[in-house]
């Protein structure tokens, strides 16, 4: 894979920047049913088959080639199909590289005091491959985190990064997130089978867990300094699909799909 131009490709992990100020906190928590007082004691686990009711947005590992528009809406989709949901990223095969980011937000003051833990299978519908077609992939993604709001205005918890670019060196590699970049930690051969991500969140006693298909991998408890992020506290579980960097002066690209299954995210 050729080096990437990183001025093009924008930041990782700012895309909550969509709910900057509290007014458009509150409006995501009124669209998905959540309120902002602190939850009840006790304990409460979300669970579903499909990724119905999640919000999808564009990401920030982007790249738009040379005379390409910048990327938007109408380069992501995610469809939910009651068995599974699709994430879906350049699905106009531009010249680009998209990132769709799928996540459930839960907007409430205590979820800096409990102990998540959640999970969802995910699988890759092909295997990518130097071959080329209609369809590659760059990275599947899934994190878990919780920021603080207006308290030290950070971003706590972990995410794995799954490699899938066939051109670059680190295919196949499993990285995770350290606060400010991805660190290697493990390796799962690309495949068709489906996998399970888990994880496990404690912002009180700052530690985190993370494995896949029960394998534990070594993550250190991620916190990321956020500049312009709105004041709520605000946990989210999320999933993620990058499609293939496509060259700097690529006029056509592929999509990227990965498939999301029967996640659960309890708090306690």
């Amino acid at each position: 894979m050729p080096n990437l131009n990183l001025s093009a490709v924008r930041g990782r992990r700012r895309f909550l920047q969509m709910l900057g100020t509290g007014a458009a906190a509150l409006a995501v928590a009124a669209s998905t049913g959540l309120s902002t007082p602190a939850m009840a004691a006790g304990s409460v686990t979300d669970s579903g088959t499909d990724l119905a009711g999640w919000t999808t947005v564009v990401g920030d590992g982007l790249y738009a080639a040379a005379g390409q528009a910048p990327v938007n809406d109408a380069d992501i989709t995610t469809e939910h199909r009651g068995t599974d949901s699709r994430l879906r990223s350049n699905i106009l095969n531009r010249g680009i590289m998209a990132h769709n980011i799928t996540y459930k937000p839960v907007v409430d003051a205590s979820m800096m005091t409990l102990v998540h833990q959640a999970s969802f299978s995910f699988q890759m519908p092909f295997v990518p491959s130097k071959a080329g077609g209609p369809r590659n992939a760059q990275t599947v993604e899934g994190g878990l985190f919780v920021w603080d709001g207006q308290n030290t205005r950070v971003d706590h918890g972990t995410a794995f990064q799954w490699v899938l670019n066939p051109w670059d060196a680190n295919f196949g590699k499993i990285r995770v997130w350290t606060g400010n970049s991805w660190a290697a930690a493990g390796y799962l051969k690309p495949d068709t089978a489906w996998h399970q991500a888990s994880f496990l969140v404690d912002p009180a006693g700052q530690r985190v867990e993370l494995s896949i298909d029960g394998t534990q991998i070594a993550a250190p408890y991620s916190r990321t300094t956020k500049n312009g992020w709105g004041t709520e506290v605000a946990a989210r579980l999320q999933a993620e699909a990058i499609s293939l960097w496509p060259g700097a002066t690529a006029t056509w690209g592929p999509q990227q799909e990965v498939l999301v299954k029967d996640w659960t995210w309890t708090r306690q």
